[in-house]
């Protein structure tokens, strides 16, 4: 059965943060861990196979981590990419990614996106907070 872009954004935003806590991220793409993952996600939110989507957006976002993170750095005014929480750090991470480098949505799709994630598995603030950040980074 087909995934549901809902569910497949969920499993990205997974996959990035497992990456991000275990420090798997780089130059190598994904780990042998995160494609188990994807897939465990795939078959747990009723899908048969890993999308090219899901694929090359987490791989993507890996891949691009210190470029993504340098092109935040001026919008976080006070903040440290470093001190985010990771969730936040993934949840900006799949959202510069698709923007640039995937499909290139409006703005406005990528942001309330992210904000919906935000809300659903971070707080409040945070949802707030990556709503402005990405309104000054995604252009």
């Amino acid at each position: 059965m087909a995934l549901s872009r809902n569910s497949e954004n969920y499993i990205i935003m997974s996959v990035i943060y497992i990456e991000l806590n275990d420090f798997n991220y780089g130059e190598e793409g994904l780990s042998s861990s995160a494609s188990t993952l994807m897939y465990e996600l795939v078959k747990d939110n009723g899908g048969d196979r890993i999308t090219p989507y899901i694929e090359d957006t987490v791989n993507l976002s890996l891949m691009h981590y210190g470029e993504i993170k340098e092109a935040y750095a001026p919008s976080l005014k006070d903040w440290k990419w470093e001190r985010l929480p990771l969730l936040t750090q993934a949840i900006l991470l799949m959202s510069y990614t698709r923007f640039h480098y995937i499909d290139k949505p409006a703005k406005a799709v990528i942001i309330d996106i992210a904000v919906n994630l935000a809300k659903q598995y971070i707080e409040e603030k945070q949802a707030k907070f990556i709503n402005a950040i990405l309104d000054s980074v995604l252009n």
